[in-house]
């Protein structure tokens, strides 16, 4: 049902993000990335956040890694950013 609805979405030209619930991701530069759309924090720590998002898991990692904002549509990971990762 998933890849069928995904595919429709794709075919139709639709935004993913309205009609799957996928994740929005801005990072700036190293230092910043903001996540819209997200379902929650399955992991918090200096060095590691894990996001939960309507398609897949984000897992950051870096150093002094912060949320520095929080709500139920979108948050901000501040500190150096090494990577992103889909899981």
């Amino acid at each position: 049902m998933k890849k069928g609805m995904e595919s429709l979405v794709s075919a139709l030209e639709l935004p993913q993000d309205l009609c799957l619930g996928a994740a929005v991701i801005t990072a700036l530069g190293c230092r910043e990335l903001t996540i819209e759309n997200h379902k929650g924090i399955l992991e918090y720590g200096p060095e590691c956040i894990r996001v939960l998002s309507g398609m897949c898991r984000i897992k950051i990692t870096g150093c002094d890694l912060v949320i520095s904002y929080f709500n139920r549509e979108a948050m901000k990971i501040e500190g150096r950013i090494r990577e992103i990762i889909y899981e």
